[in-house]
């Protein structure tokens, strides 16, 4: 059964591997990072070239937990 799941902390280590093994498995993954626009520009760019080789509904998001105001905004 497919599933929406949003990952946090997905720029790296288990919360990049989790996110890449969930959406190879037929779900639609949000991972979720800090600062998409700066320093983890080159990681969004990464998952939309390995979501597009792989044709898997893997998107980026930004969400910093630890800010308020970034939960709010999703």
């Amino acid at each position: 059964m497919e599933q929406v799941i949003l990952i946090t902390g997905a720029s790296s280590g288990f919360g990049e591997l989790t996110a890449k093994v969930l959406a190879k498995s037929g779900h639609i993954v949000y991972a979720s990072m800090r600062d998409t626009a700066g320093e983890s520009a080159a990681k969004v760019q990464e998952y939309a070239s390995f979501a597009t080789e792989n044709k898997l509904d893997l998107l980026t998001t930004e969400l910093d937990v630890s800010k308020q105001e970034s939960v709010d905004k999703r």
